[in-house]
């Protein structure tokens, strides 16, 4: 059933719209100045991660899959790597490599994808523990600002474990207050 355009209520569409809006605008705000002057972050750790991922984007690009040799990355040495350090995530950011096809925008993708998932995983947490909508936008906020950077800043994984730690007390929560039914498989996140 189609609804008429006149029959939607624009405000609340607004106000449904405005906290990840607000997310969004302050992820932008972050990110400007790499984007403005188009710059990589190098870290020790980036060149790492930069490794494995071009490993396992040739992997895919080539059809030679190879789980524990890294035969594409650090200088073809068969080093193996990806094998104990998260095979998985090694083969979806091989895969971003490849639809983005350079380091720039590879790393820009990535730095909104864990603020976005960090700055909605404090927004859904504070709505969860009953804080108004607002203070929950601030919230979400300051966690990008101050939780997520460090990070971040220098590429590696710490990052991705601050952007899920709101889900994972969302969880906790959940255990607290439901006493009959404390594990919960699949979440509500709606408020």
């Amino acid at each position: 059933m189609t609804r008429n355009i006149k029959e939607i209520d624009w405000n609340k569409v607004g106000l449904t719209i405005l906290p990840y809006l607000a997310i969004i605008i302050t992820i932008f705000l972050m990110i400007r100045y790499q984007l403005l002057n188009r710059a990589v972050i190098l870290t020790s750790d980036a060149f790492l991660h930069f490794q494995r991922f071009y490993d396992t984007s040739m992997q895919i690009k080539t059809g030679n899959y190879s789980y524990f040799q890294t035969n594409f990355g650090f200088s073809h040495s068969g080093r193996v790597f990806n094998a104990v350090y998260s095979p998985f995530l090694s083969y979806l950011g091989g895969l971003l490599l490849l639809c983005v096809h350079n380091w720039f925008n590879f790393q820009v993708a990535v730095i909104f994808i864990v603020l976005l998932i960090g700055g909605l995983g404090m927004y859904r947490l504070a709505l969860k523990a009953k804080v108004n909508k607002l203070v929950a936008i601030l919230l979400a906020m300051t966690y990008l600002q101050f939780g997520l950077v460090v990070g971040i800043l220098r590429f590696n994984f710490m990052a991705w474990g601050a952007a899920l730690a709101p889900f994972a007390m969302i969880q906790a929560w959940y255990m607290i207050e439901d006493k009959q039914r404390p594990i919960h498989w699949i979440s509500k996140y709606s408020q």
